[in-house]
């Protein structure tokens, strides 16, 4: 009895021990593990069909990730080193010649008046905070996308696991659910809500989003206005918060041009919010998501300021992540609690 016990509790302590050090073994590449498994989940249904197609797992997952550089990732990347380009430009540009920021300069001037004029008492100081947030753009962006030894290694790293978990993910589900205490029917339940969240939050909100950051920024660039990638970054990232949307961007540059009554560019970026950017929503919704579970946008955008603040920029998909985790989990329980 007493040996029984003994070799019981010797075992838990190297399970436990074991698990401990895997844990910090594989903690520092937990992003690029965890972006890769959202990329997985995403572009699942491309592997499929490509997989029908070759009749080969390691060719069609090989095939995947080629096609998931060359569509997403270069042009992310990009977009991402213009992004760190203009803002590192126009923050040098606020902090050692502040007169030559016509445009920021008058919008600047423009927005404080305003203010100034229906509340007399507020003090507002827009350039100091406008160069504190850009100051963030250009340093966290920068260690993203301009190339770095750790950027080229999580990148690495991420593309190794998106193409093993592409072609053995399903391999690596089994084991897990062999291993897994709860019964089939609620491990079933659990990854079926956690792909759908995350099909609905990833490739929903944040896809649309990201849409409408760059149909902004290409609004913007055609009517003449200086910083379109930058300002359609900042847009995107309006796009994820109720209520606010493109507007963050859209409405103070359009108020710019009516003050410095350029009417022909004001109506025409006015129309083209409107139009280009306002139905993409409403148009592209329905075939991204589907019947997927829809986040309200307002726990989206806290997701996403939590999980920039915790994980980085990468927080713009892993806080989402989370909380589709979550949602998941608790779509479960209800359903339990309920029977």
């Amino acid at each position: 009895m007493q040996k029984g016990l003994l070799r019981h509790s010797f075992f838990l302590v190297l399970l436990v021990g074991s698990l401990i050090l895997a844990i910090a073994i594989f903690l520092p590449f937990f992003v690029s593990i965890a972006v890769a498994a959202t990329a997985a989940v995403m572009l699942h249904p491309v592997y499929r069909w490509i997989e029908k197609k070759v009749r080969n797992r390691s060719v069609a997952a090989f095939l995947t990730v080629l096609l998931s550089i060359v569509i997403l990732l270069l042009p992310l990347s990009l977009i991402g080193v213009l992004v760190a380009r203009q803002a590192a430009e126009l923050y040098a540009q606020i902090v050692e010649n502040p007169s030559s920021l016509s445009f920021a300069d008058s919008l600047i001037a423009a927005i404080e008046d305003i203010v100034q004029r229906y509340a007399p008492a507020a003090e507002l100081d827009l350039t100091s905070y406008a160069g504190q947030i850009i100051q963030w753009i250009a340093g966290n962006v920068q260690a993203i996308f301009v190339g770095t030894a750790s950027t080229f290694l999580g990148l690495f790293l991420g593309i190794i696991t998106f193409y093993y978990l592409l072609k053995d993910g399903d391999k690596f589900i089994l084991r897990f659910t062999e291993l897994s205490p709860l019964s089939d029917q609620d491990e079933r339940k659990i990854l079926s809500r956690l792909q759908r969240t995350i099909n609905s939050v990833v490739r929903g909100s944040m896809i649309i989003a990201s849409l409408q950051g760059i149909v902004t920024g290409i609004g913007l660039s055609i009517f003449g206005i200086p910083n379109a990638v930058l300002l359609g970054s900042i847009a995107a990232f309006g796009a994820l918060i109720p209520t606010v949307g493109t507007s963050i961007v859209l409405a103070p540059v359009i108020l710019y041009l009516f003050i410095v009554q350029d009417y022909f560019a004001a109506i025409g970026l006015l129309i083209w919010g409107a139009v280009a950017v306002g139905l993409i929503d409403n148009m592209l919704h329905p075939l991204l998501v589907g019947r997927g579970m829809r986040l309200h946008p307002l726990f989206i955008f806290f997701a996403v300021i939590g999980g920039i603040a915790l994980f980085g920029i990468a927080g713009f998909i892993l806080g989402p992540l989370v909380i589709s985790l979550l949602a998941a989990l608790l779509d479960v329980y209800r359903e339990e609690a309920q029977q």
